[in-house]
């Protein structure tokens, strides 16, 4: 029995089918909390308070009155104004609110969200339509999930692929795991035909970042080295 990838040494980590990650299989839509809460920006600093609170989420959005995001507003702003502005003058959302605001798009992938967030140094994300108009909100909470569950879903389908009859995989044998999009794969196949032929078929997953091959095999059909010319 020998070890099995595609360049014939005993394990290695390769590049899915594209350079980059792909969007992979979930979108912002998927994971964000609906409705988007938000307050206007003339909304008083009391209300302001009240909707952050009931929210449970780090920020609320501010809108126009055609629903576009016109700043937010985060618990930090609120504690700030409440520490240094005078009582007698009256705050409301337009004065508390940090603008302009990082928006992310329902149909933006999970991986895209998590760049802006990581770029910008934020938590939350206000989720809009194609025309700017709020639609729901996106936490780091919310994007750990989604990610969890996209490996998940990686996995599961590479685990269908593998137990596909004729890949000639001796299926109790056969370990996967994805994390963060990388998978690794071990197990025994019948040859090493079939092993490079499920690498192929897993490298095309929508989502995968990388493919660590631990496949062996039991028979190497994959013949003699061709001679060069000059010998």
């Amino acid at each position: 029995m020998k070890h099995s990838i595609l360049d014939g040494t005993a394990a290695d980590t390769f590049p899915a089918a594209e350079p980059a990650r792909r969007p992979g299989r979930v979108a912002v839509r998927d994971c964000m909390t609906r409705p988007g809460i938000a307050v206007t920006p003339d909304t008083d600093f009391p209300t302001v308070a009240a909707v952050l609170s009931a929210s449970r989420r780090g920020i609320v959005p501010v809108v126009s009155a055609d629903g576009t995001v016109a700043g937010v507003v985060a618990a930090s702003d609120l504690l700030a104004a409440y520490a240094e502005q005078d009582p007698q003058h009256e705050l409301l959302a337009r004065d508390l609110m940090a603008a302009p605001v990082v928006t992310v798009t329902e149909d933006a992938s999970v991986t895209g969200a998590v760049a802006l967030l990581v770029e910008h140094a934020l938590h939350h994300l206000p989720v809009v339509d194609t025309d700017g108009r709020l639609t729901g909100l996106l936490s780091s909470h919310d994007l750990l999930d989604a990610l969890r569950r996209e490996d998940e879903a990686i996995g599961s389908e590479a685990l269908a692929l593998a137990l596909t009859p004729g890949t000639g995989v001796v299926p109790g044998s056969l370990h996967v795991r994805c994390e963060r999009g990388l998978l690794s794969v071990s197990g025994r196949t019948r040859t090493r035909g079939d092993a490079a032929a499920l690498c192929l078929q897993i490298a095309r997953i929508d989502g995968l970042v990388a493919l660590s091959d631990h496949l062996v095999w039991d028979l190497d059909d994959a013949g003699p080295a061709p001679r060069a010319e000059w010998e």
